[in-house]
């Protein structure tokens, strides 16, 4: 009597795992913009250079509005 109780809870279960596997989100890198360094890059409108400048490189491009992170 149990016995197809516990069969559909564990198939309910195993069928809740995988649909929310298969939903998960593919993570994307977002756009890094680099400023200032040796070619003098400015930042896209909207954005402001923060450092830390990385000789060579230089710094990136954070949106207005937001604390530089050191």
């Amino acid at each position: 009597m149990y016995k197809s109780l516990y069969v559909a809870f564990f198939s309910a279960l195993v069928f809740s795992f995988i649909t929310a596997t298969v939903a998960e989100p593919i993570p994307q890198a977002a756009p890094v913009f680099h400023c200032g360094g040796p070619n003098n890059l400015v930042c896209p409108t909207g954005f402001v250079c923060c450092g830390p400048f990385i000789e060579g490189v230089g710094g990136t491009c954070h949106r207005s509005g937001t604390v530089c992170p050191l």
